[in-house]
């Protein structure tokens, strides 16, 4: 059975609108939350995500680099749903498009939110 492991990527952010295909998101000045899954190659993925140069973007995480610096990453021994479950204030739609419990996997994230994780 392949181990999935999940990770957080912790980003500051400049108010402003991410666009990605048809949709658009509202961001506003704050501290953010992405959450996804790695599978194996984690180290390979978040690097990619931290990278402000990325030829292609295709994950949404990718359109966050326009208005949101990157923290910190963090790879946990959980999945990206029970990592997920710790956020509350998701922006809808954003980064979750494999995910059947979650609205998005973006959050914007509080203090006591990060030290559960």
């Amino acid at each position: 059975m392949k181990h999935v492991k999940g990770y957080v990527i912790i980003f500051e952010c400049n108010d402003g609108v991410i666009t990605k295909g048809k949709r658009r998101f509202s961001i506003e000045r704050g501290t953010y939350a992405y959450v996804g899954s790695c599978g194996v190659n984690c180290s390979k993925r978040i690097s990619r995500h931290l990278n402000e140069r990325v030829e292609k973007r295709h994950w949404h995480v990718d359109y966050l680099k326009d208005i949101c610096k990157p923290l910190a990453a963090f790879i946990l021994d959980k999945d990206e749903e029970e990592i997920a479950d710790s956020f509350t204030d998701e922006v809808i739609g954003f980064g979750a498009s494999d995910c059947n419990k979650h609205k998005g996997h973006l959050y914007r994230a509080k203090v006591d939110e990060l030290r559960r994780i």
